[in-house]
């Protein structure tokens, strides 16, 4: 869904006439409603994508489409978090911040378990392998070596 949406945004970008946009669009509506089926059925579900688009960096805002679709805020951070971590057989390595795990953190301003949204719009400091890489709380786009 998420990258679709990524295509349509940048279609100018892409050379996209209306056509394939309104078919970007179907898809769309399509991945929602076998997400909002998923989700009835309790499918285990991990956020990502095996497409390879130029959306880096944008990849959370696929969690606004699983609250969207029915997920509560926890059940959506949960999809990038221990769920993604269980669906690779590495739920001992990743996926929750603990000894012994790899993990790369992000500080929000908000509760994103009241609001997805914090996540995608609002992080302000971000840990890489343990070393701070990026620091919005210090002014504009301070960032560590």
């Amino acid at each position: 869904m998420e990258h679709n949406r990524y295509y349509i945004a940048h279609r100018q970008e892409y050379g996209y006439d209306s056509a394939t946009v309104a078919d970007l669009n179907q898809y769309v509506a399509r991945n929602v409603a076998t997400l909002k089926r998923a989700i009835r059925a309790k499918v285990k579900i991990a956020m990502g994508s095996d497409a390879v688009f130029t959306g880096f960096g944008e990849n959370t805002r696929e969690l606004r489409w699983f609250v969207q679709a029915g997920m509560t805020p926890a059940q959506a951070l949960h999809t990038a978090t221990a769920a993604g971590a269980e669906l690779l057989g590495k739920e001992k390595e990743l996926g929750a911040i603990a000894p012994g795990y790899f993990a790369d953190l992000v500080a929000v301003e908000g509760d994103p378990l009241k609001d997805i949204n914090v996540v995608i719009d609002h992080v302000k400091w971000v840990m890489k392998a343990g070393r701070t890489v990026v620091d919005y709380t210090k002014g504009p786009a301070t960032k560590s070596p």
